[in-house]
């Protein structure tokens, strides 16, 4: 009993479950490196099984869910977390996943749903009806604070950029164009399956007129460009129309968002076709 208490209020239970639990997540880390998404995602799975609560199986299930671009899948991951952190009373903890997941996936509508639960719990704390105040206390003034209303999760914005690859001797080089009013990033950086940067980079200002990377006719001039460097099997993934195991963010007023990229078709100063 005293086991399964420990695993309800978030503890690490010493004993079978906890090194089962341990393999899984380890598991899952080196299928992601070896670039085996769908594998680690049953392993993930499995985690949040054994232990609903675990906070690191948890997050590495949303991130490599949302890294996939199942970004609906990450959001009730999410709210699934919320709703089983709710009953144990551990509505802080509730709440500070709901701000991590807002920050990472903006507005998703599983995380009002979320923020709505977690309203209620909060609401739930205050008694309904307030006991009358006997004579003897008339002078005893009985404050009631004002509950702080959550803020609303803002949904992100992506940063438009165009590509072109270029073949490195040890990898690849990605020349990005773009940026948009409102939108002009200072840096640029690269993120691998678990959530790691592997490069940053510092963008440059482009001159009206300038610009490498072809683009279309009605589209707005991009206003920075960038050069980072990605593995040889990236490009392949992407010259192959398949999901990238990277993605890209930009640094927009301190502050990091999601890259809206599009192919360019320019290769080596070449362009092809695209459909």
């Amino acid at each position: 009993m005293a086991a399964r208490s420990a695993r309800l209020h978030g503890m690490s239970e010493e004993g079978p479950n906890k090194g089962d639990l341990d393999a899984l997540k380890d598991g899952a880390a080196l299928l992601i490196q070896a670039g085996n998404r769908v594998a680690a995602l049953s392993l993930l799975w499995s985690a949040v099984a054994i232990d609903p609560t675990d906070l690191p199986a948890h997050r590495r299930l949303a991130a490599t869910l949302a890294n996939g671009g199942d970004m609906d899948g990450a959001a009730n991951e999410f709210a699934r977390y919320i709703e089983f952190a709710i009953p144990l009373g551990q509505v802080e903890r509730a709440v500070l996943e709901l701000q991590y997941g807002a920050h990472m996936l903006g507005g998703h509508p599983a995380l009002h749903d979320a923020a709505e639960k977690i309203a209620t719990a909060v609401r739930a704390i205050v008694p309904s009806t307030v006991p009358a105040i006997g004579s003897e206390n008339v002078s005893t003034m009985l404050v009631i604070p004002a509950a702080e209303l959550l803020p609303a999760p803002r949904l992100l914005p992506k940063v438009p950029f165009r590509f072109c690859l270029h073949p490195g001797k040890d990898r690849h080089w990605m020349q990005l164009e773009g940026g948009a009013a409102g939108l002009v990033p200072d840096a640029v950086r690269v993120i691998d399956g678990d959530e790691n940067v592997v490069e940053v980079r510092l963008t440059m200002p482009l001159a009206p007129g300038q610009g490498h990377t072809p683009k279309d006719r009605d589209a707005d001039p991009p206003l920075v460009w960038v050069v980072v460097g990605i593995p040889h099997d990236v490009a392949a993934a992407i010259e192959a129309g398949l999901k990238w195991g990277y993605s890209l963010q930009a640094k927009v007023n301190d502050e990091w968002l999601a890259l809206d990229v599009v192919d360019s078709g320019c290769r080596l100063g070449r362009i092809r076709a695209t459909s």
